[in-house]
């Protein structure tokens, strides 16, 4: 599939040799960088002029903010290689969130810069908050989910303040729905790890629902991945986790069809196709299973 055109622009900023030998980047936020970017270039000419820096702008931060997410900060010894990989994820994380300031300056946008900076200040207050709650387990998964989404809209709001106010709230909308799907997608991709890896809805849903038998063995250091699968199959989580993301995905479809003009609504469906085909592959895995 043909890359969208911001994500062909990030390329140049995202595409170093020594980044793919050493490291590995998180997803792209690419449903919610092509959302924006279809917003912005349907507005005003004034306006849609700066949509494509805006975009590649919020694309370059939210990469650098997911970047440094996934930086090891363990104290345990590591080799050369992991050691490597740790420092290129600071450096890459560092560069990507540091370069949309020259962008905007170029294009003279510095209430842009402003806002987008007012904006990361409010992510790192509210990842903060996230992971304070999942180290003194006092967060539910349905709140966990919630506050996962909050994440990653708090950016891209940032931005409503370019768009023509009659199509303010349907931005809004969307953009909640869509950040849902993306949530969805990366707990069905982190519920194959087990617990000391990564406490997320999986290991949240079973603490709450689970027996006192069941709770003791996530909460232990060490669990094999056919027990943690057999939990997981036992508490249904990837089929609450599918039903959730298909739910997201129809509240999507439903609002294109509230969008104004053919074009944007043809635009606003391709970025749901990717996540419908992942749905359909859901259904025929369970089908079959």
């Amino acid at each position: 599939m043909k890359p969208d055109r911001i994500t062909q622009l990030a390329q140049k900023y995202v595409e170093y040799d020594m980044i793919s030998t050493y490291t590995e980047l998180p997803e792209l936020p690419v449903p919610r960088v092509r959302l924006l970017y279809t917003f912005l270039k349907n507005q005003e000419k004034a306006k849609a002029r700066a949509g494509e820096t805006c975009a590649l702008a919020a694309f370059l931060v939210q990469l650098g903010l997911d970047t440094h997410d996934r930086i090891d900060v363990g104290d345990s010894a590591k080799d050369e290689r992991a050691m490597r990989s740790r420092q290129l994820k600071v450096l890459a994380g560092d560069y990507f969130s540091g370069v949309f300031y020259d962008l905007l300056a170029q294009e003279e946008q510095i209430d842009t810069v402003s806002a987008m900076s007012t904006a990361i200040c409010e992510v790192n207050r509210l990842k903060v908050r996230l992971y304070t709650g999942l180290k003194k387990m006092l967060l539910p998964a349905e709140e966990y989910l919630k506050e996962c989404v909050q994440l990653k809209m708090t950016l891209f709001l940032s931005f409503s303040r370019h768009l023509d106010k009659s199509v303010q709230n349907i931005w809004s909308l969307l953009l909640a729905e869509l950040s849902r799907c993306e949530v969805m997608l990366d707990e069905m991709k982190y519920s194959a790890e087990s617990p000391p890896d990564r406490k997320g809805y999986a290991f949240l849903r079973i603490w709450e629902t689970g027996t006192n038998e069941d709770r003791e063995i996530i909460a232990g250091n060490k669990i094999g991945e056919r027990e943690w699968n057999s939990l997981l199959s036992k508490y249904n989580i990837r089929e609450q986790l599918a039903a959730m993301l298909r739910q997201s995905a129809e509240r999507v479809q439903h609002l294109v069809q509230e969008c104004h003009g053919d074009k944007i609504r043809d635009e606003l469906s391709g970025i749901l196709e990717p996540i419908t085909a992942i749905l359909s592959g859901h259904r025929r895995a369970w089908q079959e299973g």
